[in-house]
């Protein structure tokens, strides 16, 4: 299917067939009833949200949010998965110090004191 085709189809199929939680379509249901694999739903779904769509998921799978706590509870989701991609960025940064040899620098402060005080203090 054509990408906007698609994000239309899947949103309407949602909303009119899977909408709250206790209605959710696991991605192999969706996956057969558009004939696309897995990677096109998380893709189109993606594309839905960030057009302003509520499509949400959890572990029972994708549907079009009722309520607010439904919003909600996918939003809270998205930042726990925010956190652990950011924590595994940050682990890969502090890993390139194996690739580069340390850097050493010596410092070394020279203080004068010209004209010092007379009476030695």
């Amino acid at each position: 299917m054509a990408e906007l085709n698609m994000e239309t189809a899947l949103c309407g199929y949602l909303r009119t067939h899977h909408t709250g939680r206790r209605n959710a379509a696991s991605s192999t249901t969706l996956e057969v009833v558009f004939h696309v694999k897995g990677a096109e739903i998380r893709k189109t779904v993606n594309a839905l949200r960030c057009g302003g769509f509520p499509v949400c998921s959890d572990t029972a799978g994708y549907y079009y949010a009722q309520t607010l706590d439904e919003v909600n509870a996918t939003v809270a989701r998205l930042n726990g998965r925010i956190t652990k991609i950011a924590n595994a960025k940050n682990g890969l940064l502090a890993s390139m110090e194996l690739f580069s040899p340390a850097v050493c620098v010596d410092v070394s402060i020279n203080i004068s004191m010209r004209g010092g005080l007379s009476d030695g203090k």
